[in-house]
């Protein structure tokens, strides 16, 4: 089941006719990498982190030196370029990964209603027993895409730093509310009445999604550890490397989230058994 479990959720270009999906995955690797190949960025932080050290080694504060010291940040312009861009290719990712979300769910719901055309209402499995959700429209899709992005950029620092301070509380809850986004794109629900509709979905759903975020924190863990060293190889492989698992893990993890939703929406779990491995 785990080995069922890890195909579905990191088998990304499984979706539709999945040109759409590649094309996707090709765009966000490319844009990420140049990232690192802007010749306006700078990446080297050595002085900062020199000032840094200097000013955390300060036993006494001395008005003089303290003025002195903030008056001659060393920052770059090529640094704030590179600060710039980093958070860029962050939106990017997290833009890619509603947008295949989005996807994942018209082409799921899409699919739904073509089994329903062609099969008996009275004879199939009870999750397809009523008329299937009607899939967004591109136009609504497209401005609800870009308003989540927009939101999502202006919480994500805030919320990643209580984040960090209630570390253990912020992945318990995780299970609950990490399928809102899809909710959203979905067109199901609003913004912000999509949090409380999916904690009531993930009740009985809560330790299979536990357990399906936590084979793709593994991922990450080991993506972290081990493509860091190409760089002692080649930096420009390292670039490309790790611009294509990154967005591969950001894909995963829309694609966990979208399968996760449709299958907590249309196989309710009744009696204790579920219908359906997420």
């Amino acid at each position: 089941m785990i080995l069922s479990a890890i195909k579905s959720i990191f088998d990304i270009d499984n979706v539709g006719k999945r040109w759409g999906v590649r094309i996707l995955y090709l765009i966000t690797v490319v844009l990420n990498a140049a990232i690192y190949f802007n010749p306006f960025a700078d990446s080297d932080f050595t002085p900062l982190n020199n000032w840094v050290n200097t000013f955390y080694s300060m036993t006494e504060y001395d008005p003089d030196s303290y003025s002195s010291l903030m008056a001659n940040l060393p920052l770059s312009q090529g640094n704030i370029v590179f600060i710039l861009t980093v958070l860029l290719g962050e939106l990017i990712y997290i833009t890619s990964a509603y947008i295949y979300a989005s996807v994942y769910v018209r082409n799921y719901r899409r699919e739904k209603a073509a089994i329903l055309s062609k099969s008996d209402p009275d004879s199939i499995n009870y999750a397809f027993s009523s008329l299937p959700d009607e899939p967004i429209k591109v136009s609504k899709l497209v401005g609800r895409i870009i308003l989540i992005s927009l939101v999502t950029s202006v919480v994500a620092l805030p919320l990643l730093t209580i984040s960090m301070y209630f570390l253990f509380f912020a992945l318990i809850g995780l299970p609950f509310i990490f399928t809102a986004p899809v909710a959203y794109l979905s067109g199901d629900k609003g913004l912000f009445s999509s949090i409380p509709y999916v904690c009531k979905l993930s009740s009985k759903y809560y330790f299979i999604n536990m357990r399906s975020i936590a084979i793709v924190l593994v991922a990450a863990l080991i993506v972290d550890f081990g493509v860091p060293y190409l760089a002692n190889i080649s930096y420009t492989a390292y670039y490309i490397v790790d611009a294509a698992v990154t967005t591969w893990l950001w894909l995963s993890i829309a694609r966990l989230a979208a399968l996760a939703y449709c299958t907590m929406k249309d196989y309710p779990i009744r009696g204790g058994k579920r219908n359906m491995a997420i």
